[in-house]
């Protein structure tokens, strides 16, 4: 009788290939599932939309426009669903080896092109390369390391999974399509059964509507008190105000209080900004560094910015008040315009509006 011998015993780089295995073994099933959950359960813990990097949030509008759907309802939904396939993918690579390979592949080429566009997108010709080494992408949390740390780490790991192959199953274990819908379950059980943030309105004099009543109290100035109870992120739609009242706008009760004398009084402008936005920084230079404003401006300063970062504020003439948070989040594309007469809105632009938008809503050059 012939003696069978087995191939992979008589080869003298069967060392090599043992170790090599072993290394994607450990990364397609341990390493890569397991930085793809942290990233997942820290999106989880903060659920700030803003943590979502650039292009996968304006690809999310721009499919629940398509659909029809409300916006603030359908990015939570997306923020939930990017959650809950994160965790149903790291539970294939855990428990289906067949699929580890291909699924950890996958997830970090995606992960590469999301952050490559979203260095290009970032990229300041003034700043030069240094620009491509700053900024956010949400991976981690808000406290995440920038995009081109997050780029460095997931293009090692894809090139670890390229270059080091599992060894194939010898077997099939008979668990993988159960696996794959348990993996599913339990991502979307937990990215949708954590409940919304709802933080308590701490606006300083505490000047906020009763909680424990649905009457709602008006301040002197005739406009609804902000609420005692604050939602985890907001996400406002400023094209839809014009023609409306700005005492009638949900979003708008927010302003702590008291109002600016005569707010609701012939022409205003209402300005959202943040305290480290180059762009808004730029447009007060601009338009409204006067001593003295041809038009009454209130500017409403977001939260949500990096302190390190704050830069002067430029707008000495301007009445400053500042949103409540963090919490909330504000989902929102600084500078924002709000131009107004007699209390109703008149016209709105925001952060990815052009110059000449900005400055005729300034301006108040304003086409119907």
């Amino acid at each position: 009788m012939t003696e069978r011998t087995d191939s992979r015993n008589s080869n003298p780089d069967c060392g090599g290939c043992a170790t090599s295995a072993m290394i994607g073994m450990i990364l397609c099933r341990i390493v890569v599932p397991a930085w793809l959950l942290a990233g997942a359960i820290f999106k989880l813990a903060e659920l700030n939309p803003n943590l979502l990097p650039p292009p996968v949030q304006d690809t999310s509008n721009w499919i629940g426009g398509l659909l029809g759907q409300d916006p603030v309802a359908w990015l939570d939904f997306s923020m939930r669903t990017i959650i809950g396939v994160e965790i149903m993918l790291a539970g294939i690579m855990f428990f289906v080896p067949k699929l580890a390979r291909l699924v950890a592949g996958s997830v970090l080429t995606l992960f590469v092109i999301i952050l490559v566009t979203l260095m290009i997108q970032g990229y300041d010709a003034d700043k030069g390369l240094s620009s491509l080494l700053s900024g956010q992408c949400g991976c981690f949390g808000s406290a995440g390391p920038p995009p081109s740390v997050m780029l460095l780490i997931d293009g090692l790991l894809l090139a670890g999974v390229l270059v080091f192959r599992p060894r194939r199953a010898l077997t099939a274990t008979g668990i993988g399509f159960p696996a794959i819908i348990g993996s599913a379950l339990v991502g979307f059980a937990v990215a949708f059964l954590v409940p919304d943030r709802v933080v308590a309105n701490t606006t300083e004099g505490g000047m906020t509507q009763d909680s424990n009543t649905t009457e709602v109290i008006l301040d002197e100035q005739g406009w609804p008190l902000p609420p005692a109870q604050l939602e985890g992120f907001y996400f406002p739609q400023f094209g839809e105000w014009p023609g409306r009242k700005l005492s009638d706008i949900p979003f708008a009760h927010l302003l702590p209080r008291p109002l600016p004398e005569a707010f609701n009084e012939g022409e205003w402008l209402v300005i959202y900004y943040r305290a480290d936005c180059e762009h808004c920084q730029e447009m007060f230079l601009t338009y409204l560094s006067d001593p003295v404003l041809e038009t009454p401006t209130l500017a409403v300063g977001l939260p949500d910015y990096v302190p390190e970062a704050a830069l002067e504020f430029l707008c000495t003439a301007c009445e400053i008040t500042e949103l409540p948070g963090t919490p909330p989040e504000y989902v929102i594309q600084t500078p924002v315009v709000v131009r107004m007469k007699d209390g109703v809105v008149t016209a709105t632009v925001d952060g990815s509006a052009d110059e000449i938008e900005i400055e005729n809503c300034i301006t108040g050059n304003i086409t119907e």
